[in-house]
């Protein structure tokens, strides 16, 4: 007898995983920055630590907001249910697996862990940003017409 697992959810549930997923690895991120910068002095600390932040608003602004919204926009449009996986288009797994293999070969690297810390709280800090745009979009409910 072979039962098949339904992989399939609400497409609210699709903003929910994509929050949380961008919520959790920004997360991830900006806690390897925070350990990163605390051997530093503390001019220097904050002076890194402020450009992460720069570097996270600029982060949002220019691409991870976009991505998040075109995410967001294809959701909607999408069926009622799809997917578990399909909170993002299937080519976006191929960049977050590069992204992730490229922070491990960065972590290896011999570059100094203060200058790797501005670039972990950069893009922690926009991917925290950009997930706030579905946790935005699940709490505001089911489109209206010509919401989406």
């Amino acid at each position: 007898m072979s039962r098949s697992i339904n992989l399939e959810v609400d497409r609210r549930w699709l903003f929910a995983i994509g929050g949380a997923l961008w919520t959790a690895v920004g997360i991830l991120l900006l806690s390897y920055a925070v350990v990163w910068l605390a051997p530093v002095t503390v001019p220097l600390e904050l002076a890194l630590g402020g450009l992460g932040v720069v570097l996270a608003f600029v982060a949002a602004r220019f691409l991870f907001r976009r991505i998040a919204r075109k995410n967001i926009k294809r959701i909607d449009d999408g069926p009622q249910r799809a997917s578990v996986f399909a909170f993002q288009p299937w080519t976006s797994y191929v960049v977050m697996f590069s992204m992730m293999a490229f922070g491990i070969v960065l972590r290896r690297s011999g570059v100094p862990k203060p200058a790797l810390a501005v670039v972990y709280a950069g893009i922690g800090g926009a991917l925290m940003l950009g997930g706030g745009l579905y946790h935005r979009r699940l709490r505001r409910g089911a489109p209206t017409q010509g919401d989406s």
